[in-house]
């Protein structure tokens, strides 16, 4: 199994589902990943595609499931090496970049919808607040939520359409900060079905 990130922690082998996990040089192996559920993306490993001048490739996914439905999160590798995501929702796409919230972030139990919150030197609007748990993954990973647990999602948006999603599957809860993109702004090659 081959890692291109530095940054990434766990790799999911695409043909056996054998997860590992990276500590320095040492790879262990810590179990199988559930099967991929059929999202039924143009989107797939090793597709590449250009955000913000920078050009990516994609080298991980992440499949969640909540109530409001089921998603997928896909780590992008930019050629700097460091990494951002391209969420995937029933044909809507948002590309994000970790951010830092420059506070101590609240509980996610204090987030209201409809609520506004200063967070990162901006005003934000709660637009989601969902329990979700991870389905199944695939290729590289810089994070890997327990497989069936649940955990807290929180989603906000600002009024130049910016979007801030706090992931408290882990500590401390992880920031990104994006907006909604269109794929062929992303000038993506490598797509399902494409020919080269």
């Amino acid at each position: 199994m081959e890692f291109r990130s530095a940054a990434s922690t766990h790799a999911v082998c695409s043909y056996c589902q054998s997860t590992v996990v990276r500590d320095g040089a040492t790879l262990s192996r810590i179990g199988k990943m559930a099967e991929l559920f059929d999202d039924h993306s143009p989107l797939q490993l090793m597709a590449s595609g250009t955000y913000k001048d920078k050009s990516f490739t994609l080298v991980g996914r992440l499949q969640y499931k909540g109530a409001s439905g089921a998603w997928t999160e896909w780590i992008a590798l930019f050629g700097d090496g460091t990494q951002g995501i391209l969420a995937e929702d029933n044909g809507s796409y948002v590309f994000a970049e970790p951010a830092q919230p420059g506070r101590e972030l609240p509980p996610a139990s204090k987030f209201r919808l409809g609520a506004n919150v200063g967070i990162a030197g901006k005003t934000w609007q709660v637009a989601a607040t969902e329990i979700v748990a991870l389905m199944s993954a695939q290729g590289e990973l810089p994070k890997l939520p327990a497989l069936f647990q649940d955990f807290d999602i929180i989603e906000l948006r600002s009024s130049a359409g910016e979007v801030l999603s706090i992931d408290y599957g882990g500590e401390p809860p992880q920031v990104t900060r994006g907006v909604e993109v269109r794929l062929e702004d992303l000038r993506l090659t490598g797509l399902k079905g494409a020919s080269e």
